[in-house]
């Protein structure tokens, strides 16, 4: 039997010590020296691990005390409470009552930072390197654009939680490089459609150097090819629009990414219908055929973790009894809120044999037979596989790879993308596509912008639960029905983005705090 290390989720390091430092593109303090050594990038196995290391980083930032549920999925209030308490300063707006530095890494961005700096350092440094470095150009430029996939994706994410973010457009080496006259150089925030404009040409640089995969490949899905890089293109282009006043030249440029997805990915859509739990945990366990980028978890590959209770990962903030030893109800356990406005939804008659509703979730119950809530969770983190070494039966480690973007989450959003260009039509066939994989009828509602809106926001928040879209999906779409604590004021104000963490704006006093958080962290 393999053995199966007891390890933390890692950051893959180079052991020369390259971009060791702390808060080098943090923006918020001095860095330490980050001299590249000059016999370094020389060949093609040192830029693979340089690349290895990369996405480290930028699976440290995502999954690092849950991150990726608390930005994109509880603030939603579609299906899950988390019942944390960073969830509720958040829902409250009264940060400063609850201790925001318990959480420094969910409101510092430095982790995207850290990722995004190392991808911009390889781009720079394999470029320069001779093409007879590696086995050919392809994969020469394979480690470039996997590098700008990655700097796009980082810097997606910071614009979609706080907003207006600083751009560092040089690779940072050496502390000289912050430093002028002896004082530590200041970067402000730019407009977030500056930010979504850099993105947005990583993403475009990232789709001309990669090729298409195909699933059953050593890198598929958990490393980008160029439909992953189709698929951010896809998401960036029409959260711009949405920023910006419905921009129809980025809606169209939606379309077209989401198209060549869909056409030239080799992915497909699981069938919930015809393949059923089995086609759930293939997908679930990661690499599957409808996979476009995902964070690698596996014990096979040292990239795991053990399962346990608390906030301080996502299989504590989502699963419960029997995956752990007891149904806790003291208040720190999730589930699945009956009052919230996913399980309403779900109770429509149309939705009455969505077989998702048994594969996605335990203990789910039956019309009229009353379940304590915090018995019904989700189970798409609940893959695990007992750790060989250990006695307890509950010592397990997590399974489930973090699915980032996938098939069906590109059909529906050019669904949403059609739908914002006025095409009605071929909007309800995307919708109805992932419907039919369901068991769920087709659409039957009105051909108009408001019914599609929920039509579509409904269809994303099952399919992707848990996934860390939906509190981005109510932005996008302006859609906040079941979130009563947002209202058109604190929009204003910026009140649907994150804070940011005081410590980073008293080291960095250019950078500005939303108007909303002003006062209360």
């Amino acid at each position: 039997m393999k053995m199966k290390k007891n390890i933390k989720i890692r950051i893959v390091t180079l052991v020369f010590g390259l971009f060791v430092f702390s808060g080098c593109a943090d923006l918020d303090q001095e860095p330490l020296s980050l001299a590249t050594p000059d016999n370094f990038w020389v060949s093609q196995p040192n830029a693979e691990s340089a690349l290895a290391g990369c996405y480290g980083l930028l699976k440290n930032a995502l999954v690092s005390d849950a991150n990726f549920l608390l930005w994109g999925e509880f603030g939603a209030n579609t299906f899950m409470n988390s019942r944390s308490w960073i969830v509720g300063a958040v829902e409250d707006g009264n940060y400063h009552l609850m201790n925001g530095y318990y959480r420094p890494n969910t409101l510092n961005w430095r982790g995207f930072y850290r990722t995004a700096n190392w991808a911009l350092a390889i781009e720079k440094h394999v470029n320069e390197m001779p093409d007879s470095s590696f086995k050919s150009l392809a994969e020469k430029n394979r480690i470039i654009g996997e590098a700008a996939f990655i700097r796009s994706l980082s810097y997606f994410y910071m614009a979609r939680i706080w907003g207006d973010v600083p751009i560092v457009d040089e690779v940072i080496e050496t502390s000289d490089q912050l430093i002028k006259d002896g004082n530590v150089l200041t970067l402000p925030q730019q407009n977030e459609k500056k930010v979504l404009d850099y993105s947005l040409a990583a993403a475009n640089k990232s789709i001309s150097l990669l090729e298409y995969s195909s699933p059953g490949t050593d890198r598929w899905a958990i490393q980008a090819n160029k439909a992953s890089a189709e698929a951010l293109k896809a998401h960036i282009a029409l959260w711009y629009a949405a920023r910006d006043n419905g921009n129809q030249q980025m809606v169209t440029e939606s379309i077209a990414a989401a198209t060549s997805v869909i056409n030239n990915s080799n992915a497909s859509l699981v069938d919930y219908v015809n393949e059923g739990v089995t086609g759930f945990n293939t997908m679930c366990l990661g690499k599957s055929k409808t996979g476009l980028f995902e964070i690698n978890i596996s014990s096979d590959t040292n990239e795991s973790f053990r399962m346990s209770t608390g906030d301080n990962s996502h299989t504590g903030l989502t699963l419960n009894f029997p995956i752990f030893r007891f149904i806790n109800a003291s208040g720190a356990t999730p589930f699945i809120d009956p009052a919230y406005y996913g399980n309403t939804m779900m109770k429509a008659t149309e939705r009455a044999n969505d077989v998702r509703k048994t594969l996605f979730f335990y203990n789910i119950p039956a019309p009229g037979i009353p379940v304590p809530p915090a018995d019904v969770f989700l189970m798409k983190y609940s893959h695990q596989s007992k750790d060989p070494n250990a006695t307890d039966a509950y010592a397990q480690f997590s399974e489930s790879n973090i699915l980032i973007f996938r098939l069906a989450d590109i059909y529906l959003l050019r669904a949403e993308a059609n739908m914002k260009s006025g095409n009605f039509s071929a909007a309800i066939t995307d919708l109805n596509t992932i419907r039919s994989k369901a068991n769920v009828p087709n659409y039957t509602g009105a051909s108009s912008v408001t019914a599609l809106t929920k039509a579509i926001f409904d269809e994303r928040a099952i399919e992707l639960v848990g996934e860390g879209q939906a509190c981005f999906d109510r932005i996008r779409l302006n859609y906040y029905t079941g979130v009563n604590w947002m209202n058109s004021a604190r929009i204003s104000q910026k009140g649907n983005f994150w804070p940011i963490m005081p410590g980073v704006i008293s080291i960095n006093p250019v950078i500005v705090q939303p108007e909303f958080w002003k006062g209360k962290l």
